[in-house]
């Protein structure tokens, strides 16, 4: 039996290591093995002095995993191979920020996506000039679309120097084309990303978003902002014609109803998974 992978992912200081440590109290009958990826170009470190974990720590194993971005497809599964030979029936939790490499570096079981409660409307959506600006891209562009849809490309720059071709300018779309473009999936696809800004694009691929209220604002932005994302997310198919479930919570309040619900839902996410 392989490993079993979920996934947790959102922006810096979302609250992500809460949600894990929720997951692995409530849904999980053994400990898991935890691993914490940053990129080594970034800013996120290791800490300096890092205790000795205790017997009771709540995971089988911790690894804090330096990776370079060229090489983002190699250490993953090399690093959950490692784990495999110790452990054939584990389970693996990731923890990473909004990467957008990161989010196709493997077939992930399970995604959850977490992202603190808004302060202001455009930390998640682009605005109107953004949305149009970067459609404009995408549309002109090669390595802009590609950049909206798989979110591989962010540095223009490396892209050109891998392959100069790849950025090369598309002739414009005609009316007809356009209209044709927009009423399939992919134009669909493409609109839905382009309303997000790039580093939640990832809540589109994942099986669960948590919007942390135990993190960031709490006026009517939040609402709004859940509002918005549930139209969002009402347009998002994966491949086995399932969408995301969002829950606005704090996942550290167990007396938050949603909470529970988030809970539940997970743990019937790594239940079915067990069986399958």
């Amino acid at each position: 039996m392989a490993l079993s992978v979920v996934f947790v992912s959102g922006p810096r200081r979302a609250g992500k290591s809460c949600v894990i440590q929720q997951i692995a109290s409530d849904c999980l009958a053994r400990p898991p093995h935890y691993l914490r990826l940053a990129s080594v170009n970034g800013d996120k470190r290791q800490p300096a002095i890092a205790p000795p974990p205790t017997d009771d720590c709540g995971v089988a194993s911790a690894q804090w995993v330096g990776y370079e971005e060229d090489r983002v497809f190699e250490f993953l599964p090399a690093a959950l191979t490692k784990i495999h030979r110790c452990d054939r029936k584990g389970i693996v939790i990731i923890e990473a920020d909004a990467d957008p490499l990161l989010r196709h570096a493997y077939p992930y079981d399970f995604r959850i996506f977490v992202l603190p409660a808004p302060r202001r409307t455009s930390e998640v959506f682009r605005t109107n000039a953004q949305a149009t600006q970067a459609f404009k891209d995408a549309l002109d562009d090669t390595a802009a679309f590609a950049g909206q849809i798989y979110g591989l490309v962010e540095d223009r720059a490396t892209l050109d120097a891998i392959d100069p071709g790849v950025s090369e300018k598309r002739s414009p779309l005609t009316a007809l084309q356009l209209r044709g473009l927009m009423d399939s999936p992919l134009g669909d696809e493409l609109a839905t990303r382009i309303l997000l800004q790039p580093s939640y694009h990832g809540l589109l691929e994942s099986d669960v978003v948590i919007v942390n209220t135990g993190v960031g604002g709490t006026s009517s932005v939040v609402d709004e902002c859940v509002r918005r994302l549930e139209r969002v997310l009402a347009h998002v198919r994966s491949c086995d014609n399932h969408k995301p479930l969002m829950f606005a919570c704090d996942p550290a309040d167990i007396d938050d109803p949603l909470r529970n619900k988030f809970i539940a839902r997970t743990c019937a996410l790594l239940s079915r998974d067990s069986h399958d």
